[in-house]
């Protein structure tokens, strides 16, 4: 007699059981989320594969980038601490253990932008003959020739400001750099805000020789102004002068209940702005305690929003480095496609479209095809309504005056 033996079948495995939606392990913060891509943007500067002056152009927009990252995103966390709210979010920290992540966080991101410039990009540029002057090297001669400049160019547009118990603490725009002075005067120990102009270049050009043959060479405006107080303190001793500055929430919150008017809201909360909470004061590394106390009370910031540098402060400013005549330190120029320009193909681009659909993709394709659009647009008497999205214009857009235009002519506009 033969038998078959049979296989006693597998069980099937028990479902997995659905994941809990609210486990924080799910979920990563957006904040340090966002860190980690302006970390990325900083790679590019120490990436060697780019031109030098690219390296430095992605140095500026991490500076950038991280301004207004204090500026909202910061700044919006510490509105809801002052207004009592520390709830926890999906990730399952509280607005407080944010925060606390945030500023190590971007300390350590601080410090990895000071040693790009000061390690990497600055030593890069000496070697091709661009050179940062710190004050210990200034000659004689660029001594006198920046000591001219001060007295030209810069002190027309200083005014010092005491802060004392006698004068109230003058109002510190948002991103300003600004030398706190310490004067002694009648044996008295004195203080004072000089605000670094914005109008002034930030790399000031040395016209001399420079001493080891640089082919350009430059001084930091701050290390100008701040050689030269005696000048602007006439007979009182300078004891010292730190930079700080100080970044402010400029998160805009408009009314939502459709009472007031939106243009006299947006105009009403931008002068709101000018006073808004400091999310961030960044001060030199130099800076003493009693100094730093001051600035502190006058702003009334706990020590959590305050950060100290050991280099340059605003790398955003180093973006003016990029248009320095060195083409062999750049990227290659790129030329886009033209689709439609003025004036020659004005006429038939409704004509173009008719025919068949068009995709622009910038920057490949250049951007004047959609100026040739709309302004086609704002003067061919059979549009009558114009309706579009305008995301990041330029300060001088020439759409708005075409815009602008067609609305006087009596067309229906709205734009976003």
């Amino acid at each position: 007699m033969t038998g078959h033996a049979r296989a006693t079948p597998e069980p099937e495995p028990a479902p997995a059981p659905a994941p809990e939606l609210t486990d924080p392990a799910l979920y990563i913060s957006r904040d340090l989320s966002w860190l980690e891509f302006n970390q990325r943007v900083l790679d590019q500067a120490l990436d060697d594969f780019h031109p030098l002056l690219e390296r430095v152009k992605f140095l500026a927009i991490v500076g950038s980038n991280i301004d207004e990252f204090f500026m909202v995103r910061v700044a919006t966390h510490l509105k809801k601490l002052r207004g009592g709210h520390d709830a926890v979010s999906v990730d399952g920290r509280s607005v407080t253990q944010q925060l606390e992540a945030i500023r190590e966080r971007a300390s350590r991101m601080f410090r990895d932008q000071a040693a790009c410039w000061e390690e990497r990009l600055r030593p890069a540029l000496a070697e091709r003959g661009v050179r940062f002057l710190e004050p210990k090297e200034y000659t004689a001669a660029i001594k006198r020739h920046l000591a001219a400049y001060f007295r030209s160019e810069i002190f027309p547009l200083l005014t010092p400001l005491a802060f004392d118990p006698g004068h109230p603490f003058p109002l510190i725009s948002n991103r300003s750099k600004n030398l706190a002075v310490v004067v002694r005067h009648q044996r008295r120990t004195k203080f004072a805000r000089v605000k670094i102009p914005p109008t002034l270049p930030r790399f000031i050009p040395v016209s001399v020789q420079d001493p080891l043959g640089a082919t350009h060479s430059f001084a930091f405006l701050e290390d100008v102004i701040r050689l030269n107080l005696g000048e602007l303190f006439s007979g009182i001793d300078v004891v010292g002068a730190h930079l700080f500055r100080v970044l402010r929430d400029t998160d805009m919150e408009l009314p939502d209940d459709g009472a007031d008017d939106l243009l006299e809201s947006v105009h009403r909360t931008l002068k709101q702005l000018r006073h808004g909470a400091p999310s961030l004061l960044q001060v030199d590394s130099t800076m003493s305690r009693r100094v730093l106390n001051i600035l502190a009370e006058n702003f009334e910031i706990e020590d959590s929003v305050i950060m100290r540098t050991g280099s340059r402060l605003d790398f955003s400013d180093w973006m003016s480095l990029h248009r320095l005549p060195l083409p062999l330190l750049k990227d290659a120029p790129f030329t886009p496609r033209m689709l439609w320009g003025l004036p020659n193909h004005e006429a038939g681009i409704f004509d173009d479209i008719r025919e068949q659909d068009r995709l622009l993709h910038h920057p490949f394709d250049s951007f004047s095809a959609v100026e040739a659009f709309v302004q086609q647009a704002a003067t061919d008497p059979h549009v009558v309504g114009i309706k579009m999205t305008l995301y990041r214009i330029g300060a001088n857009s020439p759409l708005i005056d075409t815009l602008i235009a067609a609305a006087d002519a009596g067309k229906q506009v709205a734009v976003l």
